[in-house]
């Protein structure tokens, strides 16, 4: 079982490990079939739900990038340079660790299966020599790198600069960690509002991240007042050409480093503006599970639109003329997502941009998708139950359960074996045994037979499905209820087929 090291108590790491279970058996399982990974966002693995949330920093050149991030940890870090040329020729993730400081090179990073960059492998050697992680040694100070991981990024191109191109697709590499982090700050200076080309891009890079952008405008202790109102007011009028929607986002004014700041009647706003941003990121860990639990729901319905597109069109194609058949339903593809949400009654909200899915066909497919196989009625069926049923569930489980708890994660609910008083025979009945315990292969057999025939839905079965089976053993309900906090290992309420085996186990043991 993967540790969930980033989630502080039981019952954070239980809901995750849930969310893990619901996402390997009913949504990725579409996401393989349909080639979800190669069109979009690549497969999730266990590292991408166990990770520390993440801070994007997204600015052009001399913005203070890594001054913020010095400004944060409390201290420098390994392989950082600052400074008013381009310093930041790379991305850099600061992260924390128990050991020392050191540096991991990209190429390193993304094979190393505990931590969530592995996918970044497919844009190259060369973006990968651009990459680099720097690991903190919070033992000596650097206390937020324990709960968050900053993402340094290069300082974006302008003038002359951007039209020399980069080595590595550095717009979609922004996209990918748009995607996996749960917030993006982009720093402005107060003296350099102007967004070039491949700012622009960066920022077009981050739609459907919305809700995760804040605005931090740098440096704005080197301006009087009047030049401060100015400078707000040119700022948000250049971001609403770029940032595409209703709402106003939230900026956040300072000077965010470890100097004294010079215009000294921006003292108290500074400081507020400072409080209020440091209380937006420590709020990051704690809700960090709702967050992972969002991102899985807003990925399913992806997968469900592209499954059920790819489907509609692979349908739509006659025996002869495919070609000519398809290039007419992609002139056409808006009219085709109407149908599709017509007939299967979802959203016309939840489809991607028609050009970005032509783009995506075309860079996969060429433009076929005879090859795919038809959509499996069950496997939708599925997808559809977890996210109207299983993850409401899972998510109203997790809020129950903190609140009661109280943020310890201690609840007992999940035992379908009420408390009892009398505990005369719990009380010899795991002590003072020496052996035995392990389970042979015919006998996990044996079980896996039993739990098989009991029903399992995605791999689980619930304490009702089990109880009369463990009931049967005619132990005294003391006795089942220690032994199913033994064997429901993740305190989930539910119990998988390991699980189960041991459950049984437990209770021939019990009972010799």
């Amino acid at each position: 079982k993967s540790s969930t090291a980033a989630f502080g108590n039981a019952v954070e790491k239980e809901t995750i490990e849930g969310l893990k279970r619901l996402y390997r058996s009913g949504i990725k399982p579409l996401e393989v079939q349909f080639k979800f990974g190669e069109f979009y966002s690549p497969i999730m693995t266990d590292a991408d739900f166990d990770a520390k949330p993440m801070v994007l920093l997204i600015g052009q050149y001399s913005v203070g990038k890594t001054s913020f991030i010095r400004y944060l940890v409390g201290r420098d870090f390994p392989g950082m340079r600052i400074g008013p040329e381009p310093t930041t020729d790379r991305f850099v993730i600061v992260a924390g660790n128990k050991t020392n400081d050191s540096t991991i090179p990209g190429n390193a990073l993304a094979v190393q299966a505990d931590k969530p960059f592995r996918t970044l492998q497919k844009y190259g050697a060369q973006f990968l020599d651009k990459l680099e992680c720097a690991e903190v040694d919070t033992r000596k100070g650097a206390d937020i790198l324990d709960y968050i991981t900053f993402v340094d990024t290069p300082g974006v191109l302008s003038g002359e600069k951007q039209r020399i191109g980069r080595s590595y697709d550095f717009t979609g590499v922004v996209e990918w960690f748009a995607g996996r982090c749960d917030r993006i700050l982009l720093l402005f200076d107060a003296h350099k509002l102007d967004i070039s080309d491949e700012f622009q891009a960066a920022i077009g890079a981050l739609r459907g991240n919305d809700d995760k952008i804040r605005i931090v405008l740098n440096k704005a202790d080197r301006v009087d007042s009047q030049q401060l109102m100015r400078v707000h007011g040119a700022l948000m009028w250049s971001l609403g050409k770029v940032i595409r929607t209703p709402e106003v986002a939230r900026v956040y004014v300072g000077s965010f480093w470890d100097h004294p700041i010079q215009n000294k009647q921006f003292e108290e706003l500074f400081l507020k503006e400072s409080h209020d941003l440091l209380k937006d990121l420590k709020s990051l860990p704690h809700s960090a599970v709702v967050r992972r639990i969002n991102a899985v729901v807003k990925r399913a319905r992806a997968a469900r639109i592209h499954a059920l597109t790819i489907d509609h069109l692979r349908q739509k194609l006659p025996y002869f003329g495919k070609e000519k058949a398809m290039n007419k339903m992609l002139e056409n593809l808006e009219d085709e997502y109407k149908e599709i949400s017509r007939k299967h009654s979802v959203p016309l909200a939840d489809f991607p941009r028609v050009e970005t899915f032509r783009k995506a066909l075309k860079r996969n497919t060429n433009n076929d998708v005879s090859n795919f196989p038809p959509l499996n009625p069950r496997i939708l069926a599925e997808l559809n139950e977890i996210l109207s049923a299983y993850i409401p569930r899972l998510q109203s489980k997790h809020s129950k359960r903190m609140m009661e708890s109280g943020g310890s994660g201690d609840d007992d609910e999940v035992n379908p074996f009420p408390e009892h008083s009398d505990s005369n025979g719990m009380r010899n009945s795991f002590v003072n045994l020496k052996e035995n315990w392990a389970i042979d292969e015919t006998t996990f057999e044996q079980h896996q037979q039993e739990f098989d025939e009991l029903g399992p839905k995605h791999g689980l079965l619930s304490g009702l499905q089990v109880r009369e089976t463990l009931a049967a053993s005619k132990l005294p309900t003391q006795v089942l209820r220690k032994l199913w906090d033994l064997a429901d290992i993740d305190g989930d309420g539910n119990l998988d087929v390991m699980e189960f085996a041991v459950a049984k186990h437990l209770i021939f043991i019990a009972k010799t």
